[in-house]
């Protein structure tokens, strides 16, 4: 059993020092000519034009050489004045793809191309927007003229507009490469302990044969009562 715990902590120590940042997810080897895609950038945030607050349904896309479109969070569809939203359950922008660190992506708006800004700041509007794996910005987006829903847009049933109270700060940056690592730590703690479990159980269940079998022993070594 002592073996067992030990090799849970030594598994357990090998996650820890483990990177598992975005930006150092590991090619594949040279000369398989396969490109790997690296862990995607996601986006939320405001979204206006012309200076008010989109409407519901107005797609929202990210672009750039070798990105992703046309599937599952590209493009996403806006909330009254908001896109993706802040909660990791509920879909986000995602620029995924094959591409290198700092590819400079560019955002569309109903087809416009957008102006973009990190939440919260007052700094200029920008016209791209680096991409980072595995990071999640809050990016606000403006165009400058109107722009009207999708007429194939449909909320899907028992849905919610995003709600700005889910909000994160302004501006804020997380990597989630710390929720991977803690995810994979308690994943193979739980798998420590299991092993352990199953191999008292088994030490316990050999123990009690050796006794049965010691027992028969005995009662054919012991002589009959006349």
């Amino acid at each position: 059993m002592r073996a067992l715990f030990l090799t849970a902590g030594f598994l357990i120590l090998i996650v820890t020092f483990i990177p598992v940042h975005g930006a150092d997810v590991p090619a594949l080897p040279d000369g398989t000519g396969i490109p790997q895609p690296l862990i995607p950038h996601s986006f939320y945030g405001s979204v206006t034009a012309a200076g008010s607050p989109v409407p519901e349904g107005v797609p929202v896309m990210v672009e750039a050489v070798g990105i992703r479109k046309g599937i599952a969070g590209n493009p996403v569809y806006s909330r009254e004045g908001e896109y993706g939203s802040a909660d990791p359950f509920k879909p986000r922008l995602e620029a995924q793809g094959v591409m290198d660190p700092g590819t400079e992506l560019v955002f569309f708006v109903g087809g416009v191309r957008a102006e973009v800004r990190p939440s919260g700041t007052d700094g200029e509007w920008q016209s791209s927007f680096s991409y980072s794996p595995g990071a999640v910005t809050s990016l606000d987006l403006r165009v400058s003229i109107p722009v009207t829903p999708d007429p194939d847009y449909r909320r899907a049933p028992g849905e919610s507009a995003v709600s700005p109270s889910t909000t994160s700060p302004p501006g804020q940056q997380t990597d989630p490469s710390r929720n991977v690592m803690i995810g994979l730590i308690a994943v193979l703690v739980v798998l420590g302990l299991a092993a352990a479990f199953l191999g008292r159980r088994a030490e316990l269940k050999k123990k009690d044969r050796k006794e049965e079998e010691h027992s028969r022993e005995e009662c054919k070594e012991s002589p009959p009562e006349e």
